[in-house]
C-alpha cells in the first residue's frame, strides 16, 4: 500500500485564463490570468508568479504576490508583496510585508484573525 503526502501543489500555466471562481487547496501557483475570484481553502497558500494577473478577489491563509492584482486581497495569516508585485485595490491581513520596488496602491485593514 502506497502512502501519499496529503498536501498538494497545483498551478495554472502562463497563457491560461479562467473567468469565474477557482477554489484551490494546499499550495497554488498562478502563472496565468484569473478574472473573477480565487479562493483558497483553510491552510492554503497562493503564489502569484511574475507575469500573472488577477482581476477580482483573492482569499487564502497565506498569499505571495509577484504578479499583479486588481481587486480585494484577503490573507488571513500573511501577505507578502515582492519587488515585482503590484496590488491595486483593498487588502485585509494580519501580517504584511512589502518589498522595495513593489507597487502598493491599496487601502489596508490590519486585523488579528
Amino acid at each position: 500500500m502506497n502512502t501519499f503526502d496529503k498536501s498538494e501543489m497545483s498551478m495554472l500555466a502562463a497563457r491560461s485564463q479562467i473567468v469565474g471562481t477557482l477554489t484551490v487547496h494546499d499550495e497554488f501557483h498562478l502563472y496565468g490570468k484569473i478574472l473573477g475570484e480565487l479562493k483558497g481553502s483553510p491552510g492554503s497558500k497562493i503564489i502569484l508568479k511574475q507575469g500573472s494577473l488577477v482581476e477580482g478577489k483573492i482569499f487564502a491563509d497565506s498569499i505571495i504576490i509577484e504578479g499583479f492584482v486588481k481587486g480585494d486581497v484577503i490573507a488571513e495569516t500573511s501577505l507578502w508583496i515582492t519587488p515585482h508585485g503590484k496590488v491595486v485595490g483593498t487588502v485585509k491581513t494580519s501580517s504584511l510585508q512589502i518589498d522595495p520596488g513593489a507597487v502598493f496602491e491599496a487601502s489596508i485593514h490590519m486585523t488579528n484573525y
